[in-house]
């Protein structure tokens, strides 16, 4: 007797995940295959439904996300560290959405839709939908409006995830905006907090600081943020 198994959903999710970790850490694969027998294990003892697996509640790419105000040299700092440039810059926030920064071995920068997170377990944003509903009923459906995919063939993004956070200077969005920080931070390994030392941020930026910063202090794993202040010779 076979037992219950993976669901077809399952099934293509961790063919996507070996698929993946192929490209970047091939030294895995083979968990993968362990966590499938763990898997029949669980479903035969009732531990686990057949659409899910423990392979997806494992953080398989360490996560850095970069955050800061506008203007803090966010953007500059990935494009360096990549040696490719990824993200646009400027002097004036230049984007409105946190950008997943994921490796790819394609010869371009491709640029996908926050729905793609949404539906993939490799990224920290799987299911976010579902996390901004209970927030605000109907606000999953403009997932889309506040996240991006970017995949780009650096070698320094290979077996990692960034990402890098919009400028928090649209009061429009600014809730929406500090809510979705706070999962982040929550799901980071490591926490990159820039400032711009020549515009010290006026009152009007006071929760964004008090996110970025304060907040931050009081963390239980507070020792994971970087705080780095960028233009200080200037």
């Amino acid at each position: 007797m076979w037992g219950p198994r993976a669901s077809n959903s399952v099934k293509q999710h961790l063919a996507s995940l070996e698929q993946h970790l192929e490209e970047e850490n091939p030294i895995l694969v083979d968990v993968v295959h362990s966590f499938r027998k763990l898997d029949r294990v669980g479903y035969r003892m009732g531990l686990l439904e057949t659409d899910d697996s423990y392979a997806m509640a494992i953080p398989w790419w360490p996560l850095i996300s970069i955050l800061g105000t506008f203007s803090a040299g966010k953007s500059s700092f990935i494009n360096h560290y990549l040696d490719f440039k990824v993200q646009r810059t400027g002097t004036q926030a230049v984007d409105d959405k946190f950008t997943v920064l994921s490796y790819s071995s394609d010869d371009q920068v491709r640029e996908l839709p926050g729905i793609a997170l949404n539906s993939d377990p490799r990224f920290p944003f799987y299911q976010m939908s579902e996390e901004l509903d209970k927030v605000t009923s109907g606000e999953g459906a403009y997932l889309d409006s506040y996240l991006r995919l970017k995949t780009c063939p650096a070698p320094n993004l290979r077996g990692q995830i960034l990402i890098d956070s919009p400028g928090f200077d649209a009061d429009a969005q600014r809730t929406s905006t500090l809510r979705i920080t706070d999962y982040i931070v929550h799901l980071s390994d490591l926490v990159l907090v820039l400032f711009d030392a020549r515009h010290p941020e006026p009152g009007a930026m006071k929760d964004t600081l008090s996110h970025l910063v304060a907040d931050a202090v009081r963390h239980r794993e507070s020792s994971k943020f970087l705080y780095i202040l960028n233009q200080m010779d200037a």
